[in-house]
């Protein structure tokens, strides 16, 4: 005959929720249905008046990721759509200002909003006479 073996019963516990990110500030480009994003904790931002920013401009960081080759470097940084998200301290909302190009096609705004951490329901977007690719300033290139 064997001996019982005794079982300890186990106890599940709910396993810690993990913290949610900080939504980040930043630039981004759609290049070839893509999203590029460089971005900043809001932590992290510069103070711009009432808002809360990226430090980067469109420009300089393009020729930087132009040099890690993670675009292409026969573009200029102007000719593919792109926009840049802000967090205004008055409103506390974010505001996600981007080419047409960009704000027409959901899915990449979604992309974009998840990558960068946005909170849904906070963030207000909309158009920049800055953000405007060649195809919407109707450049044939």
């Amino acid at each position: 005959m064997h001996p019982k073996k005794t079982v300890t019963p186990k106890v599940r516990t709910k396993p810690k929720p993990k913290p949610k990110p900080e939504p980040m500030v930043g630039i981004f480009w759609m290049v070839k249905n893509e999203p590029v994003i460089d971005s900043v904790p809001v932590s992290e931002a510069e103070v711009y008046a009432d808002h809360k920013t990226h430090p980067r401009d469109h420009y300089t960081v393009w020729g930087q990721l132009q040099r890690n080759g993670r675009v292409p470097r026969e573009m200029d940084y102007a000719e593919m759509p792109r926009g840049r998200v802000m967090f205004d301290c008055k409103e506390q909302r974010f505001s996600f200002l981007a080419d047409r190009c960009i704000l027409a096609k959901k899915s990449m705004v979604t992309r974009i909003m998840k990558a960068m951490h946005l909170p849904p329901g906070n963030v207000k977007t909309g158009t920049d006479p800055h953000y405007r690719c060649y195809a919407c300033l109707g450049w044939v290139l």
